[in-house]
């Protein structure tokens, strides 16, 4: 696959015969921003249809390191209940029906975590399915273990509403995500969003933005 920055030259290119001018020069961050929720919107079409995972959609966060908290986490109240929590928010989730997309596991990412509502919470210990290992909940962007264990971090993979936003995470040393890593996205949904934006957004953008010099040229050249 190809970097965020190739695909928006490449849609550049695509679009003014690889000859660019003020005719039609839009800008990166306007073009990267209309990668990223064109990407959201066709993932989750995609998986709102095929309930399977593909793995190219997620985006590793590595080890995420887990704080205690009071329970009520209020400047006024407490409960003197610790549970624990991510030191650091979970960045923005796309949106899909009836599940999040996201993986939680321990550090050697083989033991999964089980997804619960904040509601049950309360009920854990009357669950008919104890087999089911760690339990975790998502809240304001954080997510909690809430039983006494002794887990000092987590590892977490997502559909992240932004891929830029796993850039201040950190993986084996090195940021998650950075210009030059792959866009986290198939072959063949890139190859439909191309059209869809080169048909829609860049074809309006196209009509209404005029050459202000009349010369046909880049002023950034």
């Amino acid at each position: 696959m190809a970097t965020k920055s190739q695909i928006v030259y490449n849609w550049l290119n695509l679009l003014v015969g690889g000859r660019l001018s003020d005719d039609f020069l839009p800008s990166y961050a306007q073009l990267s921003f209309i990668a990223d929720y064109k990407r959201a919107q066709y993932i989750k079409q995609d998986q709102n249809k095929n309930y399977f995972d593909n793995d190219q959609f997620y985006q590793d966060l590595g080890c995420i390191n887990m704080i205690p908290v009071d329970k009520a986490e209020c400047c006024v109240i407490e409960l003197d209940c610790n549970v624990l929590r991510t030191e650091v928010q979970i960045p923005k989730l796309i949106r899909l029906n009836n599940r999040l997309p996201i993986k939680i596991s321990a550090v050697e990412k083989q033991s999964r975590f089980t997804i619960i509502l904040p509601e049950r919470v309360p009920f854990l210990g009357h669950t008919k399915h104890p087999q089911l290992g760690v339990k975790v909940y998502w809240l304001n962007n954080y997510l909690y273990i809430p039983e006494s264990l002794d887990i000092k971090a987590i590892n977490v993979r997502a559909i992240l509403e932004n891929p830029s936003n796993a850039k201040t995470f950190i993986c084996d040393g090195e940021a998650c995500y950075t210009d030059l890593s792959e866009y986290p996205l198939t072959a063949d949904m890139l190859d439909l969003i191309t059209k869809d934006v080169m048909g829609n957004e860049l074809r309006f953008l196209l009509q209404t933005v005029s050459d202000e010099e009349n010369d046909t040229q880049n002023k950034d050249q």
